[in-house]
């Protein structure tokens, strides 16, 4: 199987490069979905899951808990401190 990109205009698919296939031979065309990056980049879903993300988070007032989380979720010694 090859795989070919091209563009569909006018109910005409047309290939962006040349294909090596016999007269007739049968194809298969899938369309690939364009994304619109303007909607993919809304500035009120970041505002959502800012929202979100501050609404979940929590003070426990332990100023190393990601740096050693091991520690204080499964009980294992504390690891080095960084530098």
């Amino acid at each position: 199987m090859v795989s070919v990109k091209g563009t569909f205009n006018n109910g005409v698919v047309h290939p962006l490069e040349a294909i090596a296939a016999k007269e007739g031979q049968q194809v298969i065309i899938t369309f690939v979905e364009q994304e619109n990056p303007s909607e993919d980049l809304e500035g009120s879903d970041w505002e959502e899951l800012n929202q979100i993300l501050a609404d979940c988070q929590v003070d426990t007032g332990i100023e190393d808990l990601a740096h050693q989380h091991d520690h204080y979720i499964h009980g294992t010694p504390k690891r080095e401190a960084y530098p």
